[in-house]
């Protein structure tokens, strides 16, 4: 598929006057008037447009950019990028050509056009494209390969699994909390509770800490992971749903199909990411788990879950975990599959739902 860009240049021009006497004023008015004239006719093409096909753009489609202006500017070349990456330079005044987007991610992409002007300006002209995954995800499974008890049946908003500890998150005003559990033995071993204003989501481990949302109030708690007390605060900007790291970074959700990646010292972020299939964005993300390069997540009220690239943003599997179900949460809108956990040193996957009287531990299948 091609897609055309039409990019219009925009020419300002000053002019300082000396006094003047009643034949320079003539001058000056004609002069004037002529400058009007040419500053309509510029801003009737000044634009950066894009004439869209019926079709989605997805990654892998060739765009055609060319260069509309007045015959009277002169371009000596064009940049264009997409975010802060160079696509081409292009010299010359008759600029046409295509750009791949083999390397751009799912979701918005900028494109940006800097045109260097003969006389002297330089212009910018913006334009964002949204791009489809190019790949189908795959279908997967889950078979239940060991059951353990949910300990007191918490409402479950994040998981994660080390050394040999679950650690859960759980949510309800007046009822939040940070768990700490021996899943064999289906015991609680420490539990700390959020002050009850607070509606607790998505947590995660770093280094030695332990850090919790929560879910409308922007704050999140930074845990010592081993002394088990809170040692400090965090704001963020939107609402906090899920909560992993890659090791690096954190990974959080919102319930959008946006993903932010955050500094995990002072939680400013990083850098974004749209999640999308071959059939558009995936909306509702939350619990989040990263294992095997790849990102993990519930989407609220589904019984499924996804993987996505944190590169690229294709979602890359969807897995059917409706058998996880328990009979009378069938239909429920609230009891629902959240909560992902992973033991890296003993390659299990554990899954859980909001209420549900048991922990699954699961092997993703064809």
């Amino acid at each position: 598929m091609k897609i055309r860009i039409f990019l219009a240049t925009l020419f300002f021009s000053a002019v300082i006057f000396p006094s003047c006497s009643s034949s320079d004023e003539k001058e000056k008015d004609e002069f004037t008037e002529q400058e009007e004239k040419k500053e309509d006719v510029y801003r009737e093409v000044s634009h950066l447009k894009i004439i869209k096909p019926e079709e989605n753009y997805v990654i892998g489609d060739q765009i055609d950019i060319e260069l509309i202006k007045p015959d009277s500017v002169q371009v000596d070349s064009l940049l264009l990028f997409t975010g802060v990456n160079l696509q081409k330079k292009l010299m010359g005044n008759e600029i046409k050509t295509l750009i791949s987007t083999d390397d751009w991610h799912t979701g918005t992409n900028q494109v940006k056009a800097v045109a260097y002007l003969s006389n002297g300006h330089k212009e910018f002209h913006y334009q964002n494209l949204i791009l489809y995954s190019d790949i189908e995800p795959e279908k997967l499974s889950c078979r239940i390969e060991k059951t353990y008890k949910h300990v007191g049946n918490a409402y479950t908003q994040g998981l994660f699994y080390e050394e040999g500890y679950l650690y859960e998150g759980t949510g309800k005003r007046g009822s939040s909390s940070l768990r700490k559990i021996l899943p064999e033995e289906g015991e609680l071993v420490e539990s700390l509770s959020l002050p009850n204003q607070y509606f607790g989501e998505g947590i995660t481990s770093f280094e030695d800490k332990i850090i919790q949302l929560t879910w409308t109030s922007r704050t999140g708690f930074v845990y010592d992971k081993y002394k088990f007390k809170l040692i400090n605060k965090v704001r963020y900007p939107t609402q906090g749903w899920g909560l992993t790291t890659d090791g690096e970074k954190l990974i959080m959700s919102d319930g959008t199909a946006t993903i932010y990646f955050l500094d995990p010292e002072f939680f400013t972020e990083l850098g974004r990411l749209d999640i999308y299939d071959n059939n558009g964005p995936i909306k509702n993300l939350n619990e989040l788990e990263f294992f095997n390069g790849k990102v993990y997540a519930n989407v609220w009220q589904e019984s499924y879950l996804i993987s996505f690239d944190p590169e690229t943003g294709k979602v890359l599997q969807k897995i059917d975990c409706s058998n996880l179900v328990p009979e009378e949460f069938k239909n429920h809108r609230d009891k629902v599959l959240n909560g992902i956990a992973y033991d890296k040193e003993g390659d299990r996957i554990f899954l859980t739902g909001k209420r549900w009287p048991k922990i699954y531990q699961v092997k993703f299948v064809k």
